[in-house]
């Protein structure tokens, strides 16, 4: 037989009756290594979606900047593009962008989520 002393040792939480109402789906559409995408982009400048010309490139060359690498993986590439507009343009972000993202295999539903991300870089690997 059991005992139970409800006056020692028990979290209070547990005595109350769960809540029942609409279940909030928390899951998130983001990859841990898409987020890590979207902390980098953070720091790229709009002109690291550019290839650069024969003049960026001599500038770059004498000065000895160095551009922001693109990604290898045209999925992730895409993300970082399009984080880097979202950032620069803000809800004024162009369709093609959307529609190049969506092409790349990322949901609609997902792209609220990242422009949330993108909008407090601070919250990206929370």
């Amino acid at each position: 037989m059991a005992y139970l002393d409800l006056a020692f040792d028990l979290p209070r939480a547990a005595l109350v009756a769960p809540v029942t109402g609409p279940v909030r789906d928390t899951v998130s559409r983001i990859a841990p290594l898409e987020r890590k995408v979207l902390q980098l982009a953070s720091t790229d400048a709009q002109s690291s979606l550019n290839e650069p010309g024969r003049i960026g490139r001599m500038l770059r060359w004498v000065f000895a900047v160095k551009p922001a690498n693109r990604l290898a993986e045209p999925r992730l590439e895409a993300l970082r593009r399009f984080a880097v507009m979202a950032r620069v343009y803000g809800d004024a972000l162009p369709d093609a962008e959307v529609d190049r993202l969506i092409h790349a295999g990322f949901v609609r539903e997902a792209l609220a989520e990242i422009r949330q991300l993108v909008r407090a870089p601070g919250r990206v690997m929370a």
